[in-house]
């Protein structure tokens, strides 16, 4: 092997093809591709003890095989294939060299380089010393041209780098997305509530992609270190084109993570930085929700006490689940406090209690904006008012299910949706008879399965369609079905239907809507026109067929988890047994819709009821005084 020839893992490969890691295996064993012998390319024997294969070889194949949901494989194979023995920081050092660099690095020499960032680091503050330091060989050199060559600009390159091999191999588990969309609206929030034009973030601790995202947005990012974690974040600065300064004398904005400490040490962390919180100035702390948020016994809460009573405290939230890669079961909290105020109703809620859909980030960075300004005439979203006195007796800062009190509807509101629910609730429930009688029954029970059946073209199975919900139109008059019901809300204009999805296919009346694998279901369409959502199919049947498609539902209905729908068997009746058994079965698909149309009516009434009470509009009168 050409020890200089980039190479990628299999992990590297599913990254590349955007598929899962398992996927990547499966094509191993599987040579065959379109019935023609494609065998997976070779890993590259003395690589080391994680099998690695030639990039060129595994683009090719890709190109041929057409495997993988990435058509821009080519363009992106450039930017995996890290050396082995590259470091991430290493690699991070070039690429900011490769900043300040007209032309390729691999055209420079070791002088050359250390020149180029002695130009840019005249100071030596981020670069200078990491390049003097650096053993780069040629396979690094090259990687990072082509990484860049590959990338839309460098914030996606470092990107690239931090999410790949090199980044991986440091084991680091940061905050989510969200999570960073979260702290970045209410820092956000509380640099506009100082100044409008903007204030210096002192970033005091945390993980370097929290740093970046609260320092975007035009705000200067303020770095009073020189240590090696300081370096590094200055580095990635660059790249991202943020503005880092030394010193500022206008108000500050201190950012604060304290991750992966046990209580004591993160309650120790956030007291040191509100005591040098100077009036006029905010701090936004994460860490934990046991030690920002839950009740503390013994000396923690003491602690904890001892730091409320500074009077700080604006703002609590409880985060939800899952935003801290590193425990993804530990919920974090969040304080947002001001200096020189002595708040002694500050605002709180558990945003552990909403739906992911329902959190809006623009409603909490308003809220908590509001909560600065201790604008009490305003609506909250989310935010209610808590008090510190009951706090500093030991309650939990954010109670379980904090938030905001919801504003009441007119009672007319709350009474029509109680009598639109009535309405349905109230009618006679119906009835559902079948008559039997006895028969012969048959010796021979004849059965073909779905495979024959298609096979023999008297039905055929219509590829599914991806239907974006998005594209949903409140007049839209094609309706979207899916086996389970998922999408019957959904209907797009005629229009749209046409314009977006030229290629999916309609029901016809009679066509059966379905969908295998765990848990298989069917329905029938009975009026047509409607586009099918995946991953359900349209099922339609020859008029040479004898079993009904109401028959058919009911079987696929009642079939038992599997992964093929070719599988599955259906009975060869006499002619006229199939009739009457598809007209009582189409009588007790219409007994089901009955039913699932009054427990929905049910529910609505249920919850009308609830809401309209509460809310003191609707009182609910005995059934004797009616």
């Amino acid at each position: 092997m050409n020890r200089t020839e980039p190479t990628l893992t299999l992990r590297d490969i599913a990254d590349l093809a955007k598929v899962e890691r398992a996927v990547v295996s499966m094509w191993r064993r599987r040579p065959r591709v379109r019935g023609q012998h494609m065998p997976f390319p070779r890993a590259v024997a003395g690589a080391g003890p994680v099998e690695r294969f030639r990039r060129d070889e595994v683009v090719d194949w890709l190109a041929r095989t057409g495997r993988g949901n990435n058509p821009e494989h080519r363009l992106d194979a450039p930017a995996l294939g890290v050396p082995a023995s590259a470091s991430l920081e290493d690699l991070v050092t070039l690429l900011c060299l490769s900043a300040h660099c007209d032309g390729d690095l691999a055209a420079l020499t070791a002088a050359e380089r250390e020149s180029l960032a002695q130009h840019a680091d005249p100071r030596d503050e981020f670069l200078l010393t990491e390049v003097r330091q650096l053993t780069a060989t040629d396979a690094m050199v090259r990687f990072v041209d082509d990484l860049v060559e590959a990338s839309f600009g460098l914030p996606e390159a470092l990107a690239r780098l931090e999410n790949g091999p090199a980044g991986r191999a440091l084991g680091r588990r940061e905050l989510t997305t969200e999570a960073m969309a979260l702290i970045s609206a209410i820092v956000r929030a509380g640099a506009l509530h100082l100044e409008p034009d903007g204030v210096p973030v002192v970033f005091a601790g945390g993980p370097p992609s929290l740093a970046l995202a609260v320092g975007s947005g035009g705000r200067r990012l303020l770095l009073q270190s020189d240590g090696p974690a300081a370096r590094a974040l200055r580095r990635r600065a660059l790249l991202h084109e943020l503005a880092v300064v030394d010193r500022a004398d206008t108000p500050l904005l201190r950012v604060l993570a304290v991750l992966g400490l046990d209580t004591d040490a993160t309650l120790d962390r956030i007291d040191d930085l509100l005591l040098e919180l100077a009036p006029g100035e905010l701090a936004v702390v994460i860490g934990p929700a046991v030690a920002l948020c839950e009740r503390l016994r013994g000396d923690a809460e003491r602690l904890r006490a001892r730091t409320l009573r500074l009077g700080h405290l604006a703002s609590a939230v409880r985060l939800p689940r899952g935003m801290w890669r590193q425990a993804h079961r530990q919920a974090l909290g969040l304080w947002v406090c001001a200096g020189g105020q002595d708040a002694r109703r500050p605002m709180v809620a558990d945003l552990d209690a909403f739906p992911l859909a329902d959190l809006s980030v623009e409603d909490l960075s308003a809220d908590v904006s509001a909560a600065l300004t201790s604008d009490g005439a305003r609506a909250f979203r989310y935010l209610r008012t808590a008090d510190l006195a009951t706090i500093l007796t030991g309650s939990p800062i954010v109670p379980s299910g904090a938030r905001a009190p919801r504003w009441g509807v007119p009672s007319v509101d709350h009474l029509a949706r109680v009598r639109a629910a009535a309405l349905v609730t109230a009618e006679p429930p119906p009835s559902f008879d079948v008559l039997v009688t006895a028969s012969p029954g048959a010796i021979l029970l004849r059965q073909r399965s779905l495979g024959e059946l298609s096979d023999a073209g008297v039905v055929k199975v219509h590829r599914r369609s991806r239907i974006d919900r998005s594209h949903s139109d409140p007049n839209g008059t094609v309706p979207v079905l899916t086996a389970d019901g998922t999408m019957d809300n959904v209907a797009l204009d005629p229009f749209d239907a046409e314009r977006l999805y030229p290629r999916a296919a309609r029901t016809e009346a009679g066509d059966i809507v379905f969908v295998d694998g765990e848990a298989p279901r069917a329905r029938v369409d009975e009026l047509g026109g409607s586009l099918v959502a995946s991953p359900s199919r349209i099922l339609r049947l020859h008029p040479s067929v004898e079993v009904g498609p109401h028959t058919i539902a009911a079987i696929i209905n009642h079939q038992s988890a599997t992964t093929e729908w070719r599988t599955w068997s259906l009975p060869l009746l006499d002619p006229t047994a199939a009739a009457r058994l598809e007209a009582s079965l189409t009588m007790a698909s219409a007994y089901g819709a009955a039913l699932r149309r009054r427990q929905n009516a049910l529910h609505d009434l249920t919850t009308a009821l609830i809401d309209g009470v509460t809310a003191g509009a609707v009182n609910v009168v005995p059934h004797s005084n009616t």
